[in-house]
């Protein structure tokens, strides 16, 4: 009988502490800042959020338990390649920048109301969020976005109405500006323009920039993997230029911090352009006095160097924007600019998350993210078939730091169905792929049916906006105005 008391008494003592436990969890939980951003940092530590979103997870009282210890492994491991709140709440506390991503995905999961998991919540009574801590994070969701969209606004002098501004700031994604409205330096860009298509840029006068990035092909040349000096071939997909303006970093890996960086990076790359130096680059043209006449017009002494050679071909580029899509219509109110079948797609494409990347006006290039963030990449690259290169790595390559192995740069989305071949390798010859495949390796529902996959892909054609250089014959030369 004994025995048989011992044996109740455990689960009931077992019961008492979770109750114990919670209520503490409970009692932790009220708001007491007046700070909007403090506010928010006290609903993700109070939640416990950061228990599963950090680099090292904090280990819970029972995690050594029996049938406990694997329940929560995967969903901390996938909670942190998602996002890394250790770090934005780090971010708020130092008045540090927020990407737009991590942003977009606090907002879509508030709304989905999808966190934390099951299994967390079944343990943790009560820390879902409830309606108070909700509308805190909502709430900060719209500052943050507030402040990138008045921040695009400023830069190009766009005065935007009270309308216009409700409307951007409720969407993770944005309008296109239009260049023209930018403050551009236009005989800087013009040199920009010839030195883009300039085939001096190589050793054996054979590139340009406008060989891999023709300006009339959706600033992509179509291939899986772009041609250098004496046709060598690179290792990994050359993604488009235009719109990379809103990139925070450029490059697949993120080594260059600004156009003029990315500029710089392929004429001294031996399979791209092969040349040593800017120095003999800089001999070639200044052999031509039209090109000499041209850059002492815009920069005066400075004379012709990376700086000054790179930082035109970045003038340039500030101008590859592409406005005015049906997209960007609709965002803007135009609700008749989207079939009803793009609007589902569109509603699809929030819902799965995906817009939780792809944010911003250009739809990506706003943070790094994990190629498998829920079935790993050594999947992807196992199907694949080949061997994994420095190229596969992703921003690893750039840093050296183990946890940024596989995260890319997130591509572009606007004028998509243009940019084929589609991701880093340039592995997927159709759209319908590429999402089919990141709904595979990184959403909760990697077996999306053909009427999502078919809606959320007419939703993308709708991202195809105007720029004049979209139809400009690219004819790489070494004379300055062909």
């Amino acid at each position: 009988m004994k025995k048989k008391k011992v044996l109740i008494a455990i689960p009931v003592v077992l019961v008492a502490a979770i109750i114990v436990y919670a209520a503490i969890m409970l009692s932790g939980r009220a708001i007491t800042a007046d700070n909007l951003d403090d506010q928010f940092v006290q609903v993700i530590e109070n939640n416990g959020c950061l228990q599963c979103h950090a680099a090292e997870p904090k280990p819970f009282w029972y995690q050594k338990m029996p049938l406990v210890s694997g329940l929560f492994e995967k969903d901390m491991t996938n909670g942190y390649r998602s996002v890394d709140l250790e770090y934005v709440v780090e971010q708020v506390k130092n008045g540090g920048e927020i990407t737009l991503a991590d942003v977009a995905k606090l907002e879509q999961t508030t709304l989905n109301n999808d966190m934390p998991v099951i299994q967390y919540s079944a343990v943790h009574w009560g820390s879902s969020l409830n309606a108070k801590e909700q509308q805190i994070i909502l709430d900060w969701v719209t500052g943050k976005r507030t402040e990138y969209v008045k921040g695009i606004a400023e830069e190009i002098g766009y005065e935007m109405d009270e309308a216009t501004l409700a409307k951007a700031v409720s969407e993770p994604v944005q309008v296109v500006p239009d260049a023209s409205s930018y403050d551009i330096d236009a005989a800087k860009a013009e040199l920009g323009l010839a030195l883009y298509h300039d085939t001096r840029l190589s050793a054996d006068l054979t590139v340009s920039c406008a060989t891999c990035h023709p300006l009339n092909n959706a600033g992509q040349d179509g291939s899986q993997f772009s041609k250098g000096i004496a046709s060598q071939v690179g290792g990994i997909n050359a993604p488009t230029v235009y719109n990379a303006v809103f990139n925070i970093q450029q490059f697949w890996n993120g080594r260059a911090a600004t156009l003029a960086d990315q500029a710089g990076g392929p004429p001294l790359n031996p399979v791209e352009m092969g040349h040593e130096s800017f120095d003999d680059i800089a001999a070639l043209l200044e052999a031509d006095a039209e090109m000499v006449a041209a850059f002492e017009k815009v920069y005066g002494n400075e004379g012709i160097n990376q700086e000054t050679i790179t930082g035109a071909i970045q003038e340039f580029e500030r101008l590859l924007t592409t406005p005015n899509s049906r997209l960007d219509q609709y965002l803007l109110g135009d609700e008749g600019a989207l079939t009803a079948e793009e609007i589902e797609g569109y509603e699809l494409f929030k819902k799965n998350y995906c817009a939780t990347c792809h944010v911003g006006a250009s739809m990506g290039g706003q943070s790094f993210e994990k190629l498998g963030t829920v079935v790993d990449a050594a999947v992807y690259y196992e199907e694949r078939g080949t061997e994994i290169s420095g190229d596969d790595q992703g921003l690893y390559g750039f840093t050296g730091n183990e946890a940024d192995m596989y995260k890319f740069k997130v591509p572009n989305l606007r004028n998509v169905e243009l940019t084929g071949p589609w991701m880093h390798d340039g592995t997927h010859m159709t759209l319908e792929s590429a999402v089919r495949t990141m709904f595979r390796f990184n959403t909760a529902n990697p077996n999306p049916s053909d009427d999502t996959v078919n809606k959320i892909v007419a939703f993308l054609k709708t991202t195809t906006g105007e720029n004049e250089y979209m139809d400009y014959k690219n004819v790489p030369s070494n004379k300055l105005g062909q």
